[in-house]
């Protein structure tokens, strides 16, 4: 709890994550103008979802670990090393108060795309939909805690998510299901919780063609998200290692 307060104070005192709720208004107004030059009505209604949920995820994958290593460098996540809350707890209470921060941002994504297309989301189940929303976010969340000890590890470096977040962008199915991938491409990215929630959103947009395809989409996005959590655990204990026995708080 502790931890999901500092998160959020620091978020909405700093102007640089306030102005970030509008960073994805150009890219949502393109994706909306292409969506509407296909005769398919689904593919708009995936991309109604989908950038939205994009423009989440690149908030928190940044923010998340961003904020862990300004704190080790200002010294001020001494404080929460003091106590023996697991690392991996501090950082959940983080990535959720950034997930909710950042809900504005989808929101505001999701308006300007209204704009553009001035036509409303044809959906087959709105119950499924909404389900399969809250696995998206389970998934988002579980991606945020994986990056923030990666932030840590490679010392803060920009420029190495920077390389890496397009690639994070096709594979997490966001813009479009992940099967009109290439096969290498595809592989990569059914380790990601977000391609399989999308998959599942995707159903939920068309109707299903069976509960089953609909139930397993579900179970492999929280099976992938469990993967991912153990490898954020180690990494966190590597973390844990580093800055706790050895004392570098502030050195990589």
């Amino acid at each position: 709890m502790a931890a999901f307060v500092q998160q959020w104070k620091t978020t909405a005192t700093d102007i640089a994550s306030i102005s970030m709720l509008f960073e994805t208004l150009p890219l949502a107004a393109v994706l909306a103008w292409m969506a509407m030059q296909s005769t398919v009505p689904s593919v708009l209604t995936y991309l109604l979802v989908g950038a939205p949920l994009m423009s989440i995820c690149n908030g928190l994958l940044f923010r998340v670990g961003g904020s862990l290593n300004n704190e080790l460098w200002g010294h001020t996540l001494d404080f929460a090393l003091i106590s023996r809350t697991p690392l991996m707890v501090v950082l959940f209470g983080k990535s959720l108060a950034q997930l909710i921060f950042r809900i504005p941002q989808g929101a505001i994504t999701l308006l300007a795309m209204f704009i553009v297309t001035r036509q409303l989301p044809e959906v087959a189940s709105l119950p499924l939909l909404l389900v399969s929303l809250v696995f998206a976010c389970i998934g988002l969340v579980t991606m945020s805690l994986l990056f923030a000890p990666f932030m840590v590890l490679v010392g803060g470096k920009a420029g190495f998510f920077n390389a890496i977040m397009p690639l994070a962008v096709v594979l997490s199915g966001f813009l479009f299901p992940i099967d009109r991938l290439p096969l290498a491409l595809e592989a990569l990215a059914r380790l990601m919780p977000t391609s399989w929630a999308m998959a599942s959103i995707w159903q939920a947009i068309n109707g299903l063609d069976s509960t089953w395809s609909f139930v397993s989409a579900v179970l492999a996005c929280v099976l992938t998200s469990a993967l991912l959590l153990v490898v954020t655990y180690l990494m966190c204990r590597i973390v844990e290692k580093k800055l706790r026995v050895t004392g570098e708080l502030a050195t990589y």
